[in-house]
């Protein structure tokens, strides 16, 4: 890994330099044609990196640059720029790579250079940077097309045009890799549907967004939560995540807040309050809150409840009392066979006289006389 210090940082990784000689070998079939294309991989994509960094930095930013892979990433932390500077921002990357194609032309009309592997260096400058240029303005994500794309929508129409762009984009997308595996270009076909799929998977993950998710200030404030509950202070991040919840009825940063919230409650015994947070966004929890909303819905007796949560609890925690848990709930419901099978699942290490006082519970009335749970128990014998 290199690391160039500066004003704006330059970090090139390993698997660049990597994946550029290889282009570069297939591309010309020499090892100093791949040296040529390792240094116009690499100048064209800097230049590229650069248009987005240079204006970001005008904007009082501080970019900071990470060549990877076939690509560059620019980042500029902190809060959201307005639209319109956004959208400079995003579009310089490909004016720059632009320009880099016109001094091509420009010095290759010249004539200044005779010096043959010059003339081709500059030949392929001027192809390559006209190609990805066109390229990279497609309206998909993650390509600089599809973020202006975003950037104009979601400006005109908030989220809906948000979530519209990630639509266009994956309409796109497959357009382009369908008939890049009909017409035989399979590398292309096979990028774009990659490309496809990001664009659902973006698409699927803003479902339960709102436009207080956009705003940068409710997600700072998430991060102060998060930030005082690593100190310690749960007074404060309670009332960070209460305030959050004040601001909107649902979203991801609604969900968060609940979720932790939650947690908090149950560390203070607070049971059925943290009961009632978890079900109010049961449809949205991530695993472990599951988990938490499985145990304190098996004390409120909810059985329907820890019975649909049963698998993916077990999955994500995998003990005997969550094992036995569900089979409490399924005998309940009097469902025999799932009953006698998480019990066998939760006795596996119990001796026969524990697995007798367990059964004494009266909660395992409803399907203790049925044979289809009894086959279980002569089975553990």
């Amino acid at each position: 890994m290199i690391r160039i210090p500066g004003r704006i940082p330059i970090t090139i990784y390993p698997i660049f330099w990597f994946l550029a000689a290889v282009i570069g070998f297939f591309a010309s079939g020499s090892f100093v044609g791949s040296f040529m294309w390792v240094i116009i991989i690499l100048v064209s994509v800097l230049v590229h990196e650069l248009g987005h960094a240079l204006t970001a930095l005008v904007f009082k930013r501080n970019p900071q640059i990470e060549l990877v892979a076939l690509g560059g990433l620019t980042s500029y932390p902190g809060k959201n720029l307005k639209f319109w500077q956004q959208f400079l921002v995003t579009l310089n990357g490909p004016l720059f790579g632009v320009g880099l194609y016109f001094l091509s032309s420009l010095l290759l009309s010249l004539n200044i250079f005779t010096n043959p592997y010059i003339v081709n260096m500059l030949q392929i400058f001027k192809m390559i940077n006209l190609f990805w240029a066109i390229i990279n303005l497609l309206p998909v994500p993650p390509l600089d097309g599809g973020h202006l794309v975003r950037i104009l929508l979601e400006a005109a129409f908030g989220l809906k045009g948000f979530r519209a762009s990630f639509v266009i984009g994956m309409v796109v997308a497959l357009g382009i890799s369908l008939a890049g595996f009909i017409l035989g270009y399979y590398l292309i076909g096979a990028i774009f549907f990659i490309f496809t799929f990001q664009c659902f998977d973006l698409f699927r993950k803003t479902k339960n967004m709102t436009s207080s998710d956009r705003n940068d200030d409710n997600a700072k404030e998430v991060q102060d939560g998060e930030l005082a509950l690593q100190s310690g202070n749960k007074e404060e991040a309670k009332k960070i995540f209460l305030d959050i919840r004040g601001k909107s009825s649902r979203g991801v940063l609604h969900v968060t807040a609940t979720q932790y919230l939650a947690f908090l409650f149950f560390e203070e015994g607070k049971k059925k309050e943290a009961y009632d947070l978890l079900i109010s966004i049961k449809d949205s929890l991530k695993f472990d809150s599951l988990c938490l909303l499985q145990q304190l819905a098996f004390e409120e007796e909810n059985y329907r409840l820890v019975a649909d949560l049963s698998a993916k609890c077990y999955q994500v925690q995998p003990t005997e009392e969550v094992a036995l848990r569900n089979a409490k709930a399924f005998a309940f419901l009097k469902k025999a066979r799932p009953a006698g099978g998480w019990l066998r699942t939760a006795t596996q290490a119990f001796k026969e006289s524990d697995v007798d006082k367990l059964l004494t519970d009266n909660i395992f009335d409803p399907v203790r006389n049925d044979p289809i749970f009894k086959s279980f128990l002569i089975h553990k014998k």
